[in-house]
């Protein structure tokens, strides 16, 4: 096992000592205490809160995080960096995201419990929801659409004298400045005013901006929050070929729905965090595409929003920082947002802003040698 999958592990094992004091229902064992009865409360614990750790104390990495954090340790070697502190750097740069208030309020249950007369059995803890996609429609085989001589947009390339460690991601060169992607958004959030109780989501492929689409003439249009789309060359890149393919392009334009009518936020089990899954009902602006560009991108699946983290982007989904995420969740969750639309340019430029990137970095590369 590698370093890092070992680091990974030991954070696993280390939140379950976090929560497990803090929460009460586990007391430490006595001496001459049954191994058995001790094991019998760990188990009592994790059946009454174990959903709730799913849901609110995600907190390991992810499989990108992890290629991604690997990929930085070997590029820091090769700029000339000691193994010792590549690996040092990397673990700094690229970690899991913080506890979430919901997860520390599970840490602060009480530190005891009354005991009960007689034992109850408890039901089994619920799996959590995994996100369930609809079957894409079988699609006769067609050579992939290439993308090898496609560059990266000048607005998401490394701002002028920032620097930057480039790695090689699933075949595809990625610059990182201190374990981040360059220019990423700042994490804005834009609350909707309570008189609209329900709206449908705008989405910008072009600028990244998530926005209000109602019949409201004061809140039509308004900024929400920013959210990336699309990896490498692709990512916010509306190019046809971007947009037909699978795992890197952005999604493409369009009207959405939800994959679930019940519960809308739901486990992802590939990268580790909660999911809102959505899916195409209608393909917007066919007069750009090639008939094979169109196969191809009906063709395609696993769109959903969730949250981005520090050094990921985006395989196709709506990448969203922390506290955009929060906010957008606890919209759907609600029931305030009904479907979502996808443009590739500015439909309301009148009411837009400027994407806030950050385009500034506290990474040196004479970080390297020290």
């Amino acid at each position: 096992m590698s370093r890092v999958l070992l680091r990974t592990a030991w954070g696993v094992c280390g939140l379950c000592f976090l929560i497990l004091p803090a929460a009460g229902q586990v007391q430490p064992q006595q001496a001459g205490q049954d191994p058995a009865a001790a094991a019998g409360q760990i188990a009592d614990f994790f059946s009454k809160v174990g959903d709730e750790i799913y849901e609110d104390c995600i907190f390991e990495l992810s499989p990108e995080q992890i290629e991604v954090q690997q990929a930085l340790i070997q590029a820091y070697i090769a700029k000339g960096a000691s193994s010792i502190v590549a690996r040092r750097l990397a673990v700094q740069q690229i970690h899991p995201p913080k506890l979430s208030q919901r997860c520390e309020q599970i840490r602060q249950l009480p530190k005891s419990i009354p005991s009960a007369p007689t034992a109850q059995p408890h039901p089994p803890a619920k799996k959590p929801q995994i996100a369930a996609l609809p079957k894409a429609t079988p699609q006769k085989a067609s050579p992939p659409i290439s993308i090898a001589n496609k560059k990266v947009l000048p607005q998401w390339d490394c701002a002028p004298g920032v620097d930057y460690v480039t790695i090689q991601h699933k075949g595809f060169p990625r610059k990182l400045t201190g374990g981040e992607i360059c220019n990423p958004f700042e994490d804005v959030v834009h609350e909707v005013p309570p008189s609209v109780p329900s709206f449908r989501l705008g989405y910008t492929i072009t600028t990244g901006r998530l926005f209000v689409i109602t019949a409201d003439p004061r809140a039509h249009g308004q900024t929400i929050a920013w959210a990336i789309s699309g990896r490498e060359v692709c990512r916010n890149n509306p190019d046809p070929d971007c947009l037909a393919t699978r795992a890197v392009g952005p999604l493409p334009p369009g009207e959405y729905t939800f994959t679930s009518k019940g519960q809308r936020i739901t486990w992802g089990p590939t990268i580790k965090r909660n999911v809102v899954g959505i899916y195409l009902t209608k393909l917007w602006d066919r007069d750009r595409f090639t008939p094979r560009q169109t196969a191809a991108i009906l063709s395609r699946g696993n769109i959903a929003i969730h949250e981005r983290l520090k050094g990921e982007m985006s395989e196709a989904c709506l990448g969203l920082e922390p506290k955009g995420w929060a906010y957008v969740a606890s919209l759907i969750k609600e029931g305030r947002i009904t479907g979502v639309n996808v443009y590739i340019d500015e439909p309301y430029p009148k009411v837009a802003e400027n994407p806030p990137i950050v385009v500034a970095s506290t990474f040196s590369l004479t970080s390297l040698f020290k």
